[in-house]
């Protein structure tokens, strides 16, 4: 079952964000690095906000996932296109969770979310080492819209 997330639920989304982390860090070291203890204030922040929401999958009690999605818009430079849209700073499934459309569901939600706030598009960024997330996004109608390189000396 989707749901918005309670400020009861920081803890255990806190500790989800956790090792979220720590499985991006191994699939890409030089970009991030695993969070040390679950930051719990954080995430009461987010549901506390109203220009985010902390979805949350939950069977028998149990944490099955998480989604955050934030209010953001372009930058104010002249060449800028501006956009309000929603942007997706964390998703995350729980590894026993995974292939059973929990990662789905939570998108769905995060798309009503996104619709209900009369946002243009829902935005997400991917480390393009993590093969899975991206098959995973493409076959929800995600496209690139940026690339990052980088050249190490």
């Amino acid at each position: 079952m989707i749901r918005t997330a309670t400020v009861e639920d920081a803890p255990a989304v806190a500790n989800a964000y956790l090792a979220l982390t720590r499985e991006m860090a191994l699939i890409s070291p030089l970009t991030l690095r695993p969070l040390r203890e679950p930051d719990v204030a954080m995430f009461r922040d987010y549901i506390q906000d109203p220009a985010s929401a902390v979805l949350v999958a939950v069977e028998n009690g149990t944490l099955l996932g998480f989604a955050l999605v934030v209010t953001a818009s372009t930058g104010v430079e002249a060449e800028a296109v501006a956009h309000r849209f929603a942007y997706v700073p964390a998703l995350y499934v729980a590894p026993a969770a995974r292939r059973g459309g929990v990662g789905r569901a939570l998108v769905d939600a995060v798309t009503a979310w996104q619709t209900a706030h009369d946002l243009e598009f829902l935005q997400l960024d991917v480390l393009g080492d993590n093969l899975a997330a991206r098959q995973f996004y493409a076959s929800l109608g995600f496209t690139t819209a940026n690339l990052t390189l980088r050249r190490l000396p």
